[in-house]
């Protein structure tokens, strides 16, 4: 049976405001990273994946515990807290404004489900601390600390290469990096004393995985799609890591 992923994230709207002399316009554009993990992931072995744009996730992500139960594995990648604890009905004044998401989120972690938090400009901190993951429920469940009010972000223009610190981990076992493969930014976070600690980037956290309850999350910090993941994506191996992050997570391996 395959692994049934539901992936968050990765998409944005953008307004482009363009002055030509005493003209102006304004042009709005749709984003759709989250092409570059669904064609890397999507087509392998094992994997059902559906994705969900950052715009839809307020109302259609899971809010009680049967929704959540359709699912192994929930990637988050660059998209912030405020998406999932601003309940639809905010507006309305709705009160309640309905279930406990967040609370129902990590006990479906603890109940056995797998988590995979990857980095962004709006996960774990993020620019200008909005990614507001710190102290949160979904926090508790990570393997990793995250800070609060801290833009988290670092910036590695001029490229920073991974170093594996666990190969013979089920994740990395017999996946062989590219040295020539680097990553352009990442989320600075800290491990916690039960992470298992697989991988680094400039002696940060790269890739960092815990066992929660019943459960599995991994913290990994930079972007897998646009711009932080730099050239990672081309590698040939890129969809081999992300099928075995999955599995692992799903306790498929």
């Amino acid at each position: 049976m395959a692994v049934r992923v539901l992936y968050c994230g990765d998409t944005q709207a953008e307004t482009l405001i363009t002055a030509k002399g005493i003209d102006t316009f304004i042009l709005n554009y749709y984003r759709d990273s989250a092409s570059v993990l669904r064609n890397a992931l999507g087509p392998r072995p094992g994997i059902d994946m559906v994705h969900m744009p950052g715009d839809k996730i307020r109302a259609d992500f899971p809010m009680k515990p049967e929704q959540f139960a359709e699912w192994d594995v929930i990637i988050l990648s660059d998209v912030g807290y405020n998406n999932f604890a601003l309940l639809p009905g905010n507006r309305e004044r709705i009160v309640p404004m309905g279930p406990d998401r967040i609370g129902n989120f990590r006990k479906w972690v603890e109940g056995g489900g797998g988590l995979i938090m990857a980095g962004g400009y709006t996960t774990f901190s993020g620019i200008e601390a909005k990614g507001l993951w710190g102290g949160t429920p979904i926090e508790q469940v990570l393997p990793v600390e995250i800070m609060r009010g801290i833009d988290d972000r670092i910036e590695v223009p001029d490229g920073g290469r991974l170093d594996v610190l666990k190969p013979a981990h089920p994740i990395l076992n017999g996946v062989a990096f590219d040295p020539e493969r680097v990553i352009l930014g990442y989320n600075k976070v800290t491990a916690k004393p039960n992470a298992d600690v697989l991988m680094q980037v400039r002696g940060d956290v790269f890739m960092a995985v815990t066992e929660t309850g019943k459960g599995r999350s991994i913290a990994y910090t930079t972007d897998p799609v646009y711009h932080w993941c730099g050239n990672l994506h081309e590698w040939a191996n890129y969809g081999l890591l992300w099928e075995r992050m999955v599995k692992w997570a799903a306790r498929e391996i």
